[in-house]
């Protein structure tokens, strides 16, 4: 890892992987895909209505790569932000792993749907083959339910363009009307037996350095990274991110971000409305 002797902040102590926590130039941080609209929207609104960023964003020390917070970033820029607060880690680290996300979807257009995906021509396959062709990268998405799996044969090996195709299926699902709730394993809601599972190919660390260097982003949720610690809380007014002199306000972040109580919390730990799976770092 390059060494960054500028780079100011707190780091923290006892975690699993290195983190520091320090303001970075929302200049030299680089997301790896693209934001959903009507996410950003929100969050925006909320920012200002309540200005105060709650959680600082993970990104990659060396290359900037933001693993975690791409929305925020997006937010804070819109709001003419300079700079935000981030967690800062090694992504070489072997313990910061890339997992997939499942799209479920639901509603009473499914069948619909599943008729214009058939159109294109998928192979039906059994649910083991399944689950094997994306792993070997013989497809780039399948659709299942109990009855069937239809896995849609790759046109490129290049992951990007694997990451599109599936892109395309999710915005068929969309135009549908059909309800994408976005989830960490296969299962389906309880008692919602007309509903359908997409599965995508798991993207590697290296593919996401490589596309991020070709200037590409990736479709929202193409990735869900996974980072054995999480650092949260420790909320800034997002005045203190506008402006022009970054050495002023880093100092100003890292006395702050010192002076806080930090609370380690344990796997499995509830945060509000949310399970953390991941030790949590709180900053109170």
């Amino acid at each position: 890892m390059e060494a960054h002797s500028s780079l100011k902040g707190y780091s923290i102590a006892g975690s699993r992987i290195p983190i520091l926590i320090t303001l970075r130039k929302t200049s030299d941080l680089k997301p790896h895909e693209e934001t959903v609209a009507a996410d950003l929207k929100t969050l925006v609104e909320a920012l200002r209505a309540n200005p105060v960023l709650r959680h600082p964003i993970i990104a990659d020390r060396r290359t900037g790569i933001v693993l975690d917070g791409t929305h925020r970033l997006a937010a804070i820029k819109q709001l003419r932000c300079n700079f935000i607060p981030s967690a800062l880690v090694d992504y070489d680290d072997p313990q910061i792993t890339i997992e997939r996300w499942f799209r479920q979807f639901s509603g009473s257009n499914v069948r619909n749907l599943e008729k214009d995906l058939r159109r294109l021509g998928p192979k039906e396959v059994t649910h083991d083959e399944c689950e094997d062709g994306l792993s070997k990268r013989r497809w780039y998405a399948t659709v299942e339910d109990t009855r069937f799996c239809l896995a849609f044969p790759v046109r490129s090996q290049n992951p990007y363009e694997m990451a599109r195709d599936s892109h395309n299926i999710e915005m068929a699902a969309r135009k549908h009307g059909v309800s994408i709730a976005y989830q960490d394993n296969k299962d389906t809601k309880s008692g919602d037996s007309e509903s359908l599972i997409m599965s995508t190919i798991k993207v590697e660390k290296k593919e996401v350095v490589e596309t991020v260097k070709k200037g590409k982003l990736f479709p929202p949720k193409s990735t869900r990274h996974l980072v054995p610690s999480r650092p949260l809380g420790g909320g800034v007014p997002i005045d203190w991110l506008r402006g022009s002199d970054f050495s002023e306000a880093q100092s100003r972040y890292q006395e702050y971000i010192q002076s806080r109580k930090v609370k380690r919390l344990p796997e499995g730990s509830r945060i509000g409305s949310r399970r953390y799976l991941e030790e949590v770092f709180l900053f109170e």
